[in-house]
């Protein structure tokens, strides 16, 4: 792959504070307290392996909300040819979306329909609901901290890229593909 291109995965997640992902059941173990309060944070990342990944927050997955995530991106990686592969999300295959990405000379590649395997951001996000389901969150605030620490100490200490391109792509031929 070329130095001057990088390579995003994105995704959204709602991470919450009700849902279930964490199956406990111990005699010997502590019990887990957790806060009644529902609190969701609509999560939007984009995970680049070769690149500066970002983590934001926005009230709605709507077309425009993308369109700002993808600038947050350009501006955190100056100067760069960026290419992004995206689930098939409706907001994602907006005409906004693919004009805005054209202007910034963003190529957009999209996965097959219902693959999220196919996108290592989605084991990213199994991680932090996975941790959230185990944690007593105080507030929204809170949860945002977590969601925040817990990306980035994913991105910066787990090799995500590594096992998925070796279990879905021969790594060099769609390096050279993307990037022609």
């Amino acid at each position: 792959m070329s130095k001057n291109t990088v390579l995003g995965f994105f995704d959204e997640s709602s991470p919450q504070t009700t849902a279930n992902t964490q199956r406990v059941w111990s005699f010997t173990k502590k019990p887990i307290i957790k806060n009644t309060s529902k609190f969701r944070a609509n999560t939007f990342g984009i995970y680049s392996p070769n690149g500066n990944s970002i983590l934001t927050f926005r009230e709605n997955s709507k077309k425009e909300d993308v369109c700002e995530v993808l600038e947050e991106f350009v501006i955190a990686n100056p100067g760069k040819r960026i290419v992004l592969i995206l689930d098939n999300f409706s907001s994602h295959r907006s005409q906004m979306v693919r004009e805005y990405a054209c202007r910034k000379n963003i190529r957009l590649v999209y996965l097959p329909p219902y693959s999220p395997d196919l996108n290592p951001i989605e084991q990213i996000w199994r991680a932090i609901r996975r941790f959230i389901s185990t944690i007593f969150i105080h507030d929204l605030t809170h949860l945002k901290s977590v969601i925040c620490e817990e990306f980035f100490d994913r991105v910066m200490r787990d090799s995500y890229i590594k096992g998925w391109a070796e279990k879905f792509l021969s790594a060099d031929y769609y390096f050279r593909m993307l990037c022609n």
